[in-house]
């Protein structure tokens, strides 16, 4: 016959397949948390050095016998001007992670979907709609929340491509802002995420 798989109803396939779904996906978003830390260390490290540029600036010919000494200041603000480079780089190359791990999240999502699809059909709407136990989410929600994973995770890269076009000018405000948003996880919240992921990983084996 074909239920040659151990004999698993569809529902039973259905859960399996979005456990390990969600199993992958906590490792995408472990990898764009640990991302995200890196690239908040380099903001914040940015604002530093802006903030020391933009106290220099204000300061030049006044800075006692630095000033006296010729082209002290002058290497002084050189340092500063590659050490923000440098910093905004590093900021553009750890930004490059997050389009990779969204394709990730996509791929995931396609294939979980797609799969789905073909166990969805020998399943009846109360195995889609209902939980098999207390505090576990039902398919249709565990689907609902594969999906979400995939949508925030777009909106809130491009908030971050966003304020990243603004971060060439030296301002302060504008590089404080960006690591206000940049904490706040304005679209994808990764503890309400790993609330998800524990639910959906409750399963039959354990007493109720």
């Amino acid at each position: 016959g074909m239920d040659g798989g151990g004999g698993k109803k569809p529902v039973a396939q259905l859960r399996f397949a979005l456990r390990k779904a969600f199993a992958e996906c906590d490792e995408i978003v472990f990898s764009w948390e640990e991302a995200s830390v890196q690239t908040l260390q380099v903001l914040r490290s940015l604002l530093n050095a802006t903030e020391r540029m933009n106290d220099f600036v204000a300061a030049e010919g006044k800075l006692g016998v630095l000033s006296a000494i010729p082209d002290a200041e002058n290497n002084l603000k050189m340092k500063l001007v590659q050490s923000m480079e440098r910093l905004r780089n590093a900021a553009r190359s750890l930004l490059e992670s997050f389009p990779e791990l969204c394709v990730k999240v996509e791929n995931l999502v396609d294939t979980t979907l797609s799969h789905q699809k073909e166990l969805q059909a020998a399943c009846t709407v109360e195995e889609l709609w209902e939980a098999e136990h207390k505090a576990q989410p039902s398919i249709a929600q565990m689907l609902e929340w594969v999906y979400d994973v995939q949508v925030e995770l777009r909106k809130e890269l491009g908030l971050r491509e966003h304020m990243l076009q603004g971060i060439n000018h030296d301002s302060v405000q504008k590089i404080a802002a960006f690591v206000d948003i940049w904490q706040a996880s304005t679209y994808f919240d990764v503890q309400r995420y790993y609330a998800r992921s524990d639910a959906v990983k409750i399963h039959g084996t354990s007493a109720d």
